[in-house]
Parts: C-alpha cells; sequence; structure tokens
C-alpha cells in the first residue's frame, strides 16, 4: 500500500508534502507525491501535440509537473529522503485524477492540503479537496493550511 500527496504549484504544497512524509514514515509505507496539470496548464506547457504519446509521457509536462513536486520537497521537512518518493503527473481534472490515481496504486491514505473558503466560493468554485474527500474509497487526511 501508498501513502499519496497530491500537490499543486502553491505554498500549500510543502506542507501536504511534510504530512504526507511523516505519515508513510510512521505506517512503513512508500510515499507517492501526484501532481495533476489541467487542460489549460497543459496547452501552456506544450506547444504542440506529439502524436501518438500519451500526454503523461511527454518529456515537457513531466518536467514541468517534477519542478513543481521538487519545489514542494524542497521547501519541506522530510521523514523520507526524496530519493525515495515516486514522483508522478497525471493529467486532467484534478480530483478525478487523484481518486483515479490512488485507486490504480493501492493506496492506503491519500493526503491533500486544503484551504479556508467562503461558502459562496465552495457553492461557486467546488474544491479539489472535498470532491477527493467525497469520491475517494481511501480515507482522505485534510492537511490544514493556512497559506493561499
Amino acid at each position: 500500500m501508498t501513502v499519496v500527496a497530491a500537490v499543486d504549484d502553491s505554498n500549500r504544497a510543502a506542507t501536504v508534502l511534510a504530512r504526507a512524509s511523516a505519515l508513510a514514515a510512521d505506517l512503513g509505507e512508500p510515499l507517492h507525491s501526484l501532481h495533476v496539470l489541467q487542460r489549460t496548464d497543459l496547452v501552456d506547457t506544450l506547444e504542440k501535440e506529439v502524436e501518438g504519446q500519451a500526454v503523461t509521457e511527454n518529456r515537457e509536462v513531466r518536467r514541468v509537473g517534477a519542478e513543481i513536486i521538487e519545489r514542494a520537497a524542497a521547501n519541506a521537512e522530510l521523514e523520507h529522503d526524496t530519493a525515495e518518493i515516486e514522483n508522478v503527473v497525471r493529467v486532467g481534472d484534478p480530483a478525478e485524477q487523484i481518486t483515479t490515481y490512488a485507486d490504480s496504486v493501492d493506496t492506503r491514505y491519500i493526503v491533500v492540503g486544503g484551504r479556508r473558503r467562503s461558502p459562496t466560493g465552495k457553492a461557486l468554485f467546488g474544491s479539489v479537496t472535498q470532491r477527493v474527500m467525497l469520491s475517494s474509497e481511501v480515507p482522505v487526511l485534510n492537511v490544514p493550511t493556512s497559506s493561499q
């Protein structure tokens, strides 16, 4: 089983990765860090489509995702050596990709970073954290973070 840390490109990512690392270490489980590029981000990343190649196998997509994960790891106090962390990049809807990936690797826990939002903001824009918590088949640890 694994612990999956869902990290985005924000200051919250280091906190999420640190908490996931501590949880995985306590449980003796491997740690996977997952970043999901949304399709709009993908357009900015890729200048052309590569026929016959899965989007997540594209070198530029993997580089951008790896840089985001590396920044989070550099700013976090980890229980794991960074070489021990499986870094994964997916493309699509973040909540859907997080839960799908977690199901595919026999995940024990998903660790996400929530932030305070107004009720109106939640209703209008939804929340990746909320959607993951409601749709996941495994326990989800919501790490409250203060930074936006």
